[in-house]
């Protein structure tokens, strides 16, 4: 079955990230649920972002702005390694605010601040 939808897509990705425990659901502090990286998660998505990088010969940190700006094309290779980078950055960033200190970073990605207006 061809997924043609950008939700359907990340739902599955989310799906297959699940399956292999890369992830693990976690209740928020508001109430929601929210998706970790699981330590050896962590370690698989940096491995498999540079595998991805050279399958497409994209950079992560680009895909996942395209992402932000909503211009990323509906290539499900590209839409998860823009997911692997978020997921990898946000983690990256929630483990530091802890206090923890981690090795150096394998992907450099900064998300965009939120706009007020």
């Amino acid at each position: 079955m061809e997924l043609q939808n950008r939700e359907e897509i990340k739902n599955d990705i989310l799906q297959s990230w699940l399956r292999v425990a890369w992830v693990y659901p976690m209740d928020g502090p508001d109430g929601r649920v929210y998706l970790r990286l699981t330590p050896g998660g962590r370690l698989k998505l940096r491995k498999r972002i540079k595998e991805l990088e050279a399958e497409t010969g994209e950079s992560g940190a680009d895909l996942a702005r395209q992402e932000e700006a909503g211009t990323l094309p509906l290539d499900r290779k590209k839409m998860e390694l823009s997911m692997m980078v978020q997921a990898y950055s946000s983690e990256r960033k929630f483990i530091e605010s802890q206090g923890q200190a981690l090795g150096r970073a394998g992907v450099d990605y900064e998300a965009p601040e939120p706009r007020s207006e």
